[in-house]
C-alpha cells in the first residue's frame, strides 16, 4: 500500500506538471492570473506615492490603457463605496479562506468587495486610496484552480492506483476462491486453490486448502468404514437368507426375506450415496437427449409407463453417469408414488432444463426443502407399499445438480402430482 501511495503521488506530480504546461500555452484557455494583475497594481501604487497630482492622473490613465481597472479616490469615498457594496458570496469567501492568495499587500492594503466583485484597496497617502477593480473571481483564478487541479489529479491518480491494486491483489483472488468453491463439491482433491494475492489472502487460501483436505480425509474414512461394515454385514445376511429359505413356515420365511432385502437395499443405497459424494466425474460434451432417451427406454423395456418429450439431439456439458443416475432416481420415485413418469428436455437461453413429472400425491410446499436432505422422509402415509425408501433419492439428485453448478426446483403437476425441474448450465468450466 505504501508503494502504491508513493507511486501515485509521483504520478500526480508529473501529470500536474504536464497539465500546467498545457494550460499555460497559448493554444489552451488560460486561468485568470490574479498575481500578475496585483503585481501591476502594486507597481502603479508605488509610482503614485512619489508623484504629483497632475502626474497621478496621467499614471492612472496610462494604467487603464494597460487593462488595469484602477481608480484613485479619497479615503472617505473609498469607505462609502465599500460599505455600500454587497459582500462576496459564501463560496468565494470559503475559497479565499482555504486558498489564500500568495501575494503580500503593503501596509494598510486590504482585499475588499466592490459591487460584489473582488477588489483591492491600496493606500497612497493619508487622503488618497487606489481602488483596483475587476479582479478575477477567486473560483476562476489560478490561485484556486491551480491547487484544485493538483488535488483532483492526486485524488484520481490515487483512486486509480488503489483500484488496480485492490482488483488485482484482493478482489480477483477472492472471486477466484468463490468461483472454485461454487463450481464443484468443494472438497475434491483436484480443487486445491492456488495461493496468490496479499499475505492475508494467502493465509486464507492455505486455511481453506487445509480444511478441504481434512474434510476429504473425513469423507474417505467414513466411506472406508461404511464399506467395511457393508462387507461385514453381507456375510451374516447371506447366511440368514440361506437359513430363511429352509424355513417351512411360509409366512415367517416371507417376512424374514423381506427384512433381509430391506437391509440389503439400505446398505446398497447408502454406499451409492457415499460413492457419489467421494468420487468426482469429469465433465464432457454429451448428447443429453440421447442419455434421457436411454433412461426412458430402460424403464419402458420392463413395462413401466415412462415417456420422453424433447429434441432428438441436444449437446451440452455434463457428467453423464451422475446425470443418468439422477434422472433414474427421479423416475424411480415417480413410479414408486405414482403410475407414470414423463421426462421432458428443453433449452432456455444457455440453460438446459430437465423435467420429471409424475401423477403421485406430490409434496407439500413447506416440506420440499426438507426432502432434499439425506435420509429425510415425509410422513408414513406417503410411503409406497411397492418399495419403501430410505430418504436418499432426492438428496442424491440434489448433489448431482450441485456438482453441475445448477439448481433444482420442486413444483406441483396439474392436475395431480409433482414436477422435479433441473436447471443445468450448458457449459461447465473444468
Amino acid at each position: 500500500m505504501l508503494v502504491v501511495i508513493i507511486v501515485a503521488i509521483i504520478a500526480a506530480m508529473l501529470l500536474g506538471h504536464v497539465v500546467e504546461e498545457e494550460f499555460s500555452s497559448d493554444s489552451y484557455l488560460t486561468f485568470s492570473d490574479t498575481e500578475r494583475t496585483v503585481e501591476r497594481a502594486l507597481a502603479v501604487a508605488s509610482m503614485l506615492e512619489v508623484s504629483t497630482p497632475p502626474e497621478r492622473a496621467l499614471i492612472v490613465a496610462r494604467a487603464r490603457q494597460r487593462d488595469i481597472d484602477v481608480t484613485l479616490v479619497s479615503a472617505s469615498a473609498a469607505a462609502r463605496m465599500t460599505a455600500a457594496s454587497p459582500t462576496l458570496s459564501r463560496s468565494e469567501r470559503v475559497a479565499a479562506y482555504i486558498f489564500s492568495p500568495e501575494y503580500v499587500l503593503p501596509s494598510g492594503g486590504r482585499r475588499i468587495a466592490l459591487e460584489g466583485r473582488p477588489a483591492l484597496s491600496l493606500p497612497i497617502d493619508g487622503n488618497s486610496v487606489l481602488l483596483v477593480r475587476d479582479l478575477p473571481y477567486i473560483l476562476y483564478s489560478d490561485g484556486f484552480l491551480g491547487p484544485v487541479v493538483y488535488f483532483a489529479l492526486c485524488f484520481v491518480t490515487m483512486f486509480a492506483f488503489l483500484s488496480i491494486f485492490a482488483m488485482r491483489r484482493v478482489a480477483s483472488p477472492l472471486a477466484t476462491i468463490s468461483r472454485e468453491l461454487d463450481r464443484s463439491d468443494g472438497v475434491s482433491e483436484d480443487m486445491m486453490l492456488a495461493e496468490s494475492g496479499t499475505a492475508e489472502l494467502d493465509s486464507l487460501v492455505r486455511a481453506l486448502n487445509g480444511m478441504r483436505s481434512r474434510i476429504r480425509e473425513m469423507i474417505d474414512n467414513r466411506t472406508r468404514m461404511l464399506r467395511s461394515v457393508s462387507h461385514d454385514l453381507r456375510t451374516p445376511l447371506t447366511r440368514l437368507r440361506l437359513r430363511s429359505e429352509r424355513l417351512e413356515d411360509l409366512e415367517l420365511r416371507k417376512g424374514m426375506m423381506s427384512d433381509i432385502d430391506q437391509i440389503n437395499a439400505l446398505v446398497e443405497e447408502t454406499l451409492d450415496y457415499l460413492r457419489a459424494d467421494a468420487t468426482g466425474e469429469k465433465a464432457e460434451r454429451t448428447d443429453i437427449a440421447s442419455l434421457l432417451q436411454t433412461v426412458q427406454a430402460d424403464f419402458a423395456d420392463v413395462g413401466f409407463a415412462v415417456t420422453y418429450l424433447g429434441p432428438d439431439k441436444l449437446a451440452a456439458d455434463c457428467k453423464p453417469k451422475a446425470l443418468v443416475r439422477a434422472v433414474t432416481n427421479l423416475c424411480e420415485n415417480s413410479l414408486k408414488f405414482g403410475t407414470r413418469a414423463e421426462i421432458s428436455l428443453t433449452r432456455v437461453d444457455e440453460t438446459i432444463r430437465i423435467d420429471v413429472a409424475d401423477d403421485g400425491p406430490g409434496i407439500p410446499a413447506h416440506q420440499r426443502k426438507l426432502v432434499l436432505e439425506p435420509f429425510s422422509k415425509l410422513d408414513a402415509s406417503r410411503e409406497s407399499s411397492k418399495s419403501p425408501g430410505f430418504g436418499l433419492g432426492l438428496s442424491i439428485v440434489s448433489d448431482v445438480v450441485r456438482a453441475h453448478c445448477g439448481r433444482i426446483e420442486l413444483d406441483d403437476n396439474r392436475p395431480r402430482g409433482l414436477i422435479v425441474r433441473l436447471h443445468l448450465p450448458e457449459r461447465l468450466s473444468d
